[in-house]
């Protein structure tokens, strides 16, 4: 039964949602799960649902996923794993300053494959900022070059970001769909990107003079940021095991990340409940407040009403409906927000394709889900954070009207690239229609 009432508050109250969720500063928890009980009371009155079948609503695998993985990476941060890798990349480049600049962009974009992108824009902007000054050069740009190519190494993996997790689980894809399907496009968009970042800001830089090399050399030394060396090995090993077992079980990726998280609790005797406190506990009942507004949709009408206005489109054209879903994922996600805009398209492909998802659509959707985030700075949370530390540090030249106009103009690159690799894999794969 449809009941318009129901869909238009319902969807109201979520489009609430996303915007509130893009705004910095607003408690977005409390209001995501506050318009969820409303919405979800609404439910309950006029379609008389029971409390099972809300529970019901509720997606177990993607939040054990998502705890697991920051308990995981909250003991490897602990241990210094992250910070080890980014100074030793510093001291691999032995102060070349556009070395420095490839070398960062790439590892950042290769550990954003692995942990979330606010992580390594925490991890590796204070640094570069330090190296940059100790080298007397502007950091500016490899703030920029950090912030644009983050986004590239989500598309990497299933486990890189909450939207990911969300897709690949709702459709099953493993470690090497990711690899097959995205590798090609992520070197070539990170090496055009790195090449454009280079002539239009980089090459403006004077290089540094020996002296300041040097005195980088001694100042960030990757051994000095090793607290235990038999911890920092072992705990490097468990990390690398982790991700081992998500490549080759991947089916299970949210097992491996339980079993993970609390095998690694018990090698560092470290209490998993004291862990617990520590992590993001914001995401989780994000995610419980979202489950609980698409269960709703379901029930109340509203993903029938959308699958009826877009199943003629989707379903007219692989190519075209591809194209469709790559431009508005981009720009939901980059001017609301990707997390809930993730959730709509797995419900409304679901409807529309009940057996597959053709692979060239939810190639679109992952490019879309992932580049459209640096289309405004507040779509993307590394963006923020990174604007954040600059601003902390006084870095002239990189302020939000200045990432505004970059980042803007490298996501609307992106997605012109995205276009031609879709052509390119519908006309290899002959499925254009």
């Amino acid at each position: 039964m449809t009941n318009i009432f129901a869909i238009v508050s319902t969807f109201i109250l979520f489009i609430a949602i996303m915007v509130i969720f893009s705004r910095e500063g607003m408690d977005y928890v409390a209001y995501a799960l506050l318009f969820a009980l409303i919405s979800s009371v609404m439910t309950s009155l006029i379609y008389d649902t029971t409390l099972s079948e809300f529970v019901s609503m509720i997606e177990v695998k993607p939040l054990i996923f998502i705890l697991s993985l920051q308990i995981i990476v909250l003991i490897a941060e602990k241990h210094k794993i992250f910070q080890w890798i980014a100074v030793k990349t510093l001291h691999i480049t032995k102060g070349n300053h556009r070395a420095f600049f490839y070398l960062i962009c790439t590892v950042g974009t290769v550990t954003a494959a692995i942990i979330a992108d606010i992580t390594v824009a925490i991890i590796f902007v204070p640094l570069v900022i330090r190296a940059a000054r100790i080298l007397k050069i502007e950091p500016a740009p490899y703030l920029f070059g950090i912030s644009i190519t983050i986004n590239i190494g989500s598309i990497i993996t299933p486990f890189s970001s909450s939207e990911n997790i969300l897709i690949s689980s709702a459709f099953n894809l493993s470690f090497s769909w990711f690899t097959e399907n995205f590798i090609v496009f992520v070197v070539l968009a990170l090496i055009i990107t790195l090449i454009l970042l280079d002539f239009t800001m980089l090459r403006k830089i004077t290089p540094p003079k020996e002296e300041q090399k040097q005195v980088l050399l001694e100042i960030l030394d990757p051994k000095l940021v090793i607290i235990s060396q038999k911890k920092f090995i072992l705990n490097s090993i468990y990390f690398s095991a982790v991700i081992i077992g998500f490549v080759f079980i991947s089916e299970y990726a949210y097992l491996v990340a339980l079993f993970g998280a609390i095998l690694i609790s018990l090698f560092n005797k470290t209490e998993i409940t004291k862990s617990m406190a520590k992590i993001d506990w914001k995401i989780i009942f994000f995610f419980i407040s979202l489950f609980l507004f698409i269960g709703n949709m379901e029930i109340n009408g509203t993903f029938r009403f959308i699958t009826n206005l877009l199943e003629p489109v989707l379903t007219g054209g692989i190519f075209l409906a591809a194209i469709l879903v790559l431009l508005i994922s981009s720009l939901l996600s980059g001017f609301l927000a990707n997390t809930p805009t993730a959730l709509i398209f797995i419900s409304i492909f679901n409807s529309i394709f009940p057996n597959t998802v053709p692979n060239p659509i939810l190639i679109a959707f992952l490019l879309g889900i992932n580049l459209g985030g640096n289309i405004l700075p507040q779509g993307a949370a590394c963006d923020i954070m990174t604007l954040n530390i600059a601003k902390e540090h006084k870095v002239e030249g990189f302020t939000y009207k200045s990432l505004l106009r970059k980042g803007g103009t490298f996501a609307l690159l992106h997605i012109g690239l995205s276009i031609v690799y879709i052509f390119f894999y519908c006309l290899v794969k002959g499925v254009f229609l």
